[in-house]
């Protein structure tokens, strides 16, 4: 009794460094079961996929080759880290030939994509970015390489498309989505996802340029530039993403005003008007070879549907402006999203904070297959984010491009 009586009056006269010493306690055994956790789960999944590694393969063929688009940059420089210590183990484990290929700098991820060859999958280790950048390569090539599965290692600072594929979180939430992605490569299920293409309207004597493509989102306006701006805020921690909108909510240097027009058509399941031109071509792991066994498909062409051709047009005037594919939409959809053309600075802080939570959508949405957006007079220094990329301001044409790209996903989502 003596020594309990002893050790709190030691901590009465001390109590900022036993305050102190109680944090660092229980910091030091939260990380140490976190680890312990995550290494429990890599040994269960590495058992699972030394299985698929030890299954015979035919005696003609080699093992598949998969070849990793890594991003080294990505989250900080840790990509590459998690890449090589979460999901490479998997890969290699499941008897899979992986070939990696880290990208050098904006835009390399394309010209990777464009000149690929020999290869039976690709994957992506990084974030919307580079994912973006993959795709965009992928369908720029006239050889229907989109025919191939595509998979997404979510190791960037922001993962869309791949919260959607794979369930997130952190800490061992994200190392489990880390182990899902990896097993759905090696199980090989697969979905067709839709995708946007947006080309750029050329205007005068400017120069054409190529389209370029994204799978999540376009976005304009001042929750754009706030969520942008969130990184300077690192000192609050966890918090910067709320105090951006304090200190931003105020100031006239984000996009208050989203004015132009729109053009668009409305959806449509496929006519003679909008049909695909070239047919879709089965190929199994023959990565760019050549197979002249044609897809069964429906015949668009004599499908008559007079309302797909028609153009509506739309004056706005909003705070923001979303675009997006509409989920799981049948026919398939971009949605349009106008947000309201005015707010408050606490209205604006506190829709940003619920933005933050998930709490808020646009309601205000425009369903349609293909848009032109007709930006009225903007800024020079505005800017469209494209999955994550920033891109000036200027008028171009959206279409949704329907199961365009296979993607290796969990058992519950594959078709």
């Amino acid at each position: 009794m003596e020594k309990i009586l002893k050790a709190a009056k030691t901590i009465r006269n001390n109590w900022k460094k036993s305050v102190f010493g109680a944090i660092v306690l229980y910091y030091g055994a939260a990380t140490a079961k976190e680890r312990y956790e995550i290494n429990i789960l890599m040994r269960a999944a590495c058992r699972e996929a030394v299985k698929y590694g030890n299954a015979m393969i035919e005696y003609d063929r080699n093992p598949t080759l998969i070849t990793v688009i890594l991003n080294p940059v990505a989250n900080k420089r840790k990509a590459k880290k998690d890449f090589e210590k979460y999901c490479e183990p998997i890969l290699h484990l499941a008897g899979l030939q992986v070939d990696v290929i880290q990208t050098t700098s904006e835009g390399s991820a394309k010209e990777i994509v464009e000149n690929l060859k020999g290869t039976e999958a690709i994957i992506v280790a990084g974030g919307d970015g580079t994912l973006s950048e993959t795709i965009t390569g992928l369908l720029r090539r006239n050889d229907n390489a989109n025919q191939f599965p595509l998979g997404v290692l979510p190791l960037g600072k922001t993962n869309s498309l791949a919260n959607h594929l794979f369930t997130g979180g952190d800490g061992v939430e994200r190392v489990k989505q880390l182990i899902s992605a990896c097993m759905a490569i090696v199980k090989g299920n697969t979905m067709w996802q839709d995708a946007m293409k947006i080309e750029p309207i050329v205007q005068d004597d400017e120069t054409p340029s190529r389209p370029i493509y994204a799978m999540t989102s376009i976005d304009w306006g001042a929750f754009r530039d706030t969520q942008a701006r969130c990184d300077k805020y690192w000192v609050y921690g966890p918090f910067r993403e709320y105090m951006s909108y304090i200190f931003n909510g105020y100031k006239d240097s984000l996009t208050w005003t989203c004015k132009g027009v729109i053009k668009y058509t409305p959806p449509c399941a496929g006519c003679s008007n909008c049909m695909l031109k070239k047919q879709e071509i089965k190929r199994k792991w023959s990565f760019f070879v050549p197979n002249t066994q044609a897809a069964p498909e429906t015949d668009k062409s004599k499908v008559v549907n007079p309302e797909c051709s028609v153009v509506n047009e739309l004056c706005f005037k909003t705070t923001e402006l979303q675009v997006r594919p509409k989920l799981e939409s049948i026919p398939p959809a971009l949605m349009v999203g106008l947000g309201r053309n005015q707010y408050s600075y606490t209205e604006f802080v506190s829709e940003g904070w619920r933005r933050i939570k998930g709490d808020s959508k646009i309601t205000n949405a425009i369903e349609a297959r293909t848009i032109e957006l007709w930006p009225e007079s903007p800024k020079t220094e505005e800017v469209f984010e494209i999955d994550k990329e920033e891109f000036d301001v200027k008028p171009m044409k959206v279409t949704i491009l329907p199961k365009i790209v296979k993607l290796f996903c969990e058992p519950k989502l594959q078709c």
